[in-house]
């Protein structure tokens, strides 16, 4: 953001991201000390979201006796954007239109207005404008083919959730595995992530956060669903049955007891969900493809909160997390730390401070009966040069390393690759020289 206010023409910024994920914040922040007009929609009628924003740019702006702000708020959008470039003719301009699917909804010509108007006086302006939104079904379809704005965007961002990594840095008092345990159970968002304090150790969060029916995240994970996807009702089946651990297209569908093809799409589309194949694979044409759902949050809320909402309802919350959470929190933690070792390696590789190899893909890997899976898989190219097991158990040893090299004789092109162990705590009866060797300690460098 700061680079493209150092250019020296207009930019058209598209910025878009899921719900809570801190764009408005990240926007505020970079607004702070600049000549911005920040403007939050609302779901109101047009002609006083119009009126509101002339509000917002009076008070930056400050027009003078004769201005046309004077008489009244902007009449049209379009009037508003041509005021705008008008006054970054020789001085940038932020601007910035936040929550912006609220102003599409209520006139659904904007865009097309702001494409007339990028085309003709805000390409010669040095006006910054900046569009965001948390609907990302809404926001992802104004740069589509075509759409109005198609070409038009000098930038465009999605703003994710934060890595294992970043997050931490919000707990850095806790020691790795309950930082992990933290990632695990609320993800990356920032907001969630304040939530937690770390005083109140893992049961007192849980029972806190999630075990009363006016607990701050008990209804979160639905509100995250309806605000991605209005029409909702069978996304929460679909997510249901993945959470569940059905991960294949048949398993879904048959716990689900609908079609799930444009289901799953959507899903995909908005990131709550992720399609998987074998890294080995060419994801156009092999069948083994499973179904994750792709936020830690969403995960643990649809396994653990949101089938059991009566029993919360009905004052039984403690009960819940004593009993269905905490005894199975650490089977939901296995495939949360394999995909933080994946990370690892793809911030690791190359980087001459590890074993580590140079890797340009990494993901997992597995057989087309399920039998047999591999955790962390690193290619090069068209060859395996990395396999590695991660358990989320408080040690692995020479049995799991024994265990992986059966395994890795089953997969294609792997040619004596770097073996990896990672644990949580150490390691039993196995050394560095046998196998590259990650603790969670070491994931948190």
């Amino acid at each position: 953001m700061e680079r493209l206010w150092g250019s020296p023409g207009a930019e058209l910024v598209l910025v878009w991201g899921r719900r809570r994920v801190g764009k408005s914040y990240l926007l505020a922040h970079f607004a702070r000390g600049k000549r911005a007009v920040h403007y939050t929609a609302t779901e109101r009628a047009p002609e006083l979201e119009l009126a509101e924003f002339s509000e917002r740019v009076r008070e930056v702006l400050r027009p003078g006796p004769r201005d046309v702000l004077e008489s009244g708020p902007f009449r049209s959008w379009d009037d508003a954007l041509h005021y705008l470039a008008a006054a970054a003719q020789r001085q940038r301009l932020l601007v910035i239109l936040d929550e912006f699917s609220y102003l599409v909804e209520a006139d659904p010509s904007l865009p097309s207005v702001i494409q007339r108007f990028w085309d003709t006086a805000g390409r010669s302006s040095k006006l910054s404008l900046v569009v965001c939104g948390s609907a990302t079904n809404v926001l992802a379809k104004l740069d589509e083919e075509r759409a109005p704005l198609f070409g038009r965007f000098t930038a465009r961002m999605q703003i994710h959730p934060f890595s294992y990594r970043e997050a931490s840095a919000f707990h850095p008092e806790l020691d790795a595995a309950a930082r992990a345990r933290v990632y695990g159970i609320v993800g990356g968002m920032p907001l969630y992530l304040k939530m937690w304090n770390a005083k109140d150790g893992l049961r007192g969060n849980l029972v806190r956060l999630f075990a009363d029916p006016a607990s701050p995240l008990v209804n979160e994970g639905e509100l995250l669903l309806r605000t991605e996807l209005p029409d909702a009702a069978g996304y929460f089946r679909l997510m249901s049955a993945v959470a569940a651990g059905r991960t294949t297209y048949s398993e879904i569908r048959d716990v689900a007891k609908i079609e799930p093809s444009r289901g799953l799409e959507r899903l995909i589309g908005v990131r709550l969900l992720e399609r998987r194949v074998p890294v080995t694979e060419d994801p156009d044409r092999t069948r083994l493809r499973i179904y994750r759902i792709a936020d830690n949050f969403l995960a643990f809320w649809f396994r653990f909160i949101y089938s059991h909402r009566g029993e919360i309802d009905r004052g039984l919350g403690s009960r819940v997390v004593e009993q269905l959470v905490l005894p199975h929190l650490d089977d939901h933690m296995g495939p949360v730390f394999e995909e933080m070792c994946r990370d690892y390696v793809r911030a690791k590789t190359g980087s001459g401070r590890s074993r580590v190899p140079e890797v340009t893909a990494v993901g997992n890997w597995w057989t087309a009966d399920g039998q047999t899976e591999v955790d962390v898989v690193g290619m090069r190219g068209r060859d395996v040069v990395l396999a590695g097991e991660a358990k989320w158990g408080r040690r692995a040893g020479r049995r799991d390393l024994d265990a992986l090299r059966r395994k890795v004789e089953r997969i294609p092109r792997a040619i004596d690759p770097t073996l990896g162990l990672f644990a949580r705590e150490h390691f039993t009866d196995v050394d560095d020289r046998g196998a590259l060797l990650v603790t969670a300690n070491d994931l948190y460098e």
